[in-house]
């Protein structure tokens, strides 16, 4: 039986194991009041080199909203990642993908009842490389770009979107010196105007995904840079092979989410009927 709509929620969890128990504990609240069929997380640390802690907080997890799951090792960084997902649906394979990427990458084929499976993947870029970002992104459309299979990527992009006229331009006079040149494109000229490095956007654009809130024309939202620490921007996205599948985006924007970490959770509703079909049309 086809469900009406499979819903997929990203969320950084913000080191999710060095966390307080209290504040892990809500996160599990936050989670089961959502519901998400498939949830993709970004920051479950682990530091120990057989990745047992890891193992441990992905079972913790999936125990307590009543789902199974995958670990997805990110060895480079500690800053571990995992995708779970409904037990009535089938996991048909499970990869994860360490390679070059600065944190790494999991995918998962699932059998939600459509007509073909539907591939979710989790990725998480590099927080200070501009150049590392778009050398994971050249490997990440390297492996999931291919129009013929329904794919969902979630992620913490440590970007900013392909559209300026969507993702403005921020007042890089707001951020601390050091840190603007992990973000900007890098000029010779110190005179030059600086400007977002929107290179990783715009090479899933090119490669025929979908970023899932323009296309929708979803209101924009920051999901990060509410603690104060960060620019006000869009940290976190999905990019589709399925635009036409989407009927709902939405940033779970509440008093105890911007407490709970530094990123606010991302959520897709997806027409799993509309999933059997190539991707049609570009924003």
């Amino acid at each position: 039986m086809t469900a009406e709509v499979v819903s997929i929620l990203s969320y950084n969890l913000k080191d999710y194991g060095k966390s307080a128990v209290a504040t892990r504990r809500q996160q599990h609240e936050l989670l089961r009041f959502e519901r998400p069929d498939v949830l993709c997380l970004q920051e479950i640390w682990d530091d120990n080199d057989d990745l047992s802690v890891l193992g441990r907080h992905v079972t913790t997890i999936a125990e307590a909203l009543g789902m199974r799951g995958m670990a997805v090792p990110a060895r480079r960084s500690h800053c571990h990642m995992a995708i779970l997902w409904r037990p009535e649906f089938a996991a048909l394979s499970q990869r994860s993908h360490g390679l070059t990427l600065w944190h790494g990458l999991g995918v998962v084929q699932l059998d939600v009842g459509a007509a073909v499976p539907l591939r979710v993947a989790v990725t998480h870029l590099a927080p200070w490389d501009p150049e590392q970002r778009l050398a994971d992104v050249r490997t990440i459309t390297g492996l999931l770009s291919d129009p013929v299979a329904a794919t969902v990527i979630a992620g913490d992009w440590n970007s900013f979107g392909a559209d300026d006229t969507y993702d403005p331009e921020p007042d890089w006079s707001q951020l601390a010196p050091h840190k603007v040149w992990r973000h900007v494109r890098w000029s010779d000229d110190r005179d030059s105007a600086l400007r977002a490095d929107r290179r990783p956007a715009e090479l899933l654009r090119r490669s025929g995904l979908h970023d899932a809130a323009p296309h929708l024309r979803a209101p924009w939202q920051a999901t990060g840079g509410h603690m104060g620490a960060d620019l006000s921007r869009r940290l976190d996205a999905f990019w589709t092979t399925r635009p036409q599948a989407l009927r709902g985006y939405h940033v779970i924007d509440t008093p105890t989410a911007r407490l709970l970490s530094d990123h606010l959770p991302i959520r897709i509703d997806l027409d799993p009927t509309a999933l059997g079909t190539g991707s049609a049309g570009s924003r």
